[in-house]
């Protein structure tokens, strides 16, 4: 993982995607690699970027968020933009071109042209160098949307290729499509719980990965696992027990319910840990629950820690 240009993070929506993606951008950069934390469109999640990393804001423009780390939360009309700059060198002729009401009514009509932009935008950076010629980015996370969406999105540098004729397009599409490809140079890391829906929606997309997509898989991280205890889960009926001798007292009811609550979740977690290790022959990191009411740079420091333990170990 350490040496990838671009880590795609991918799974079904609710599942901490954002999250972990900030977690495993953090401590990359602890470790000193120059890290590009790219966000597709996240117009909900602006105040929980900023809070995850501890910057002061988060928006189109690529903003340094700490040591080594820099931090952007692409749009499709931004992005267009900046694919329009290149390729035409100068703001004045911009304007003239892709400013123009009838030209934007036609870039409207272009299927896809708003997920190609920030696919591509994730791309180009990958290729940024400095003034000095060095990479400006290692390595790009590139924080995907949901799984469906994202595998649409990673199918369109083929599908370029594939219906448009050779120009400007197709080589940015060609070089795209390589380092997607190249499974020394990107990799997809799948986002999931324990659970029903997001486990249905992970072999999904590791089936889209490695099929259709040819996109290697670094690894499964199942997000969200409630904890284990099993001294405490040797005394849970004799909790029980005192709780129904005590019916009046509100207090211990609710302790009750919530050790109940934790039991049922824990079993659930349980049973797809184990489908999921049947069904994706990947290797996990499982990351806890975070029992906090907000979610800042402090409380993420569990997670964190456990990508620098894991990227120590590879090292």
């Amino acid at each position: 993982m350490f040496e990838r240009r671009m880590i795609i993070v991918g799974g079904k929506g609710g599942v901490g995607r954002t999250t972990v993606s900030a977690a495993l951008a953090i401590a990359l950069a602890s470790r000193g690699r120059r890290v590009l934390l790219a966000h597709a469109r996240c117009e909900r999640c602006n105040p929980q970027l900023s809070q995850l990393l501890g910057c002061p804001i988060v928006d189109e423009r690529i903003r340094p968020a700490s040591d080594n780390l820099w931090v952007v939360n692409m749009n499709p009309q931004a992005a267009i933009r900046e694919m329009g700059m290149m390729v035409l060198r100068f703001r004045a002729v911009y304007r003239i071109v892709l400013e123009n009401r009838i030209v934007r009514s036609f870039l409207r009509a272009v299927p896809a042209l708003d997920d190609y932009s920030m696919i591509g935008k994730a791309w180009y950076h990958t290729t940024e160098c400095d003034s000095s010629g060095m990479p400006r980015y290692e390595t790009v996370i590139f924080d995907g949307p949901a799984t469906g969406h994202l595998i649409s999105m990673l199918r369109i540098p083929q599908v370029i290729l594939d219906a448009v004729p050779e120009g400007p397009l197709t080589t940015d599409a060609r070089k795209a499509r390589a380092l997607l490809s190249d499974p020394d140079a990107a990799r997809l890391l799948i986002v999931t719980l324990a659970e029903e829906m997001p486990f249905s929606e992970a072999m999904d997309l590791y089936r889209a990965a490695t099929t259709e997509l040819q996109i290697a898989c670094e690894q499964l991280v199942v997000n969200q696992l409630y904890p284990e205890d099993r001294r405490a889960s040797l005394h849970v009926g004799q909790l029980e027990a005192f709780c129904r001798e005590s019916s009046t007292d509100d207090d211990l009811q609710e302790l009750c319910s919530a050790t109940r609550l934790m039991r049922r979740r824990r079993a659930i977690n349980e049973r797809y840990l184990s489908l999921l290790e049947e069904q994706i022959p990947l290797s996990q990191l499982r990351l806890p629950h975070l029992f906090t009411p907000q979610l800042d740079r402090k409380a993420l420091e569990p997670l964190v820690e456990r990508f620098v333990a894991q990227l120590e170990q590879v090292a």
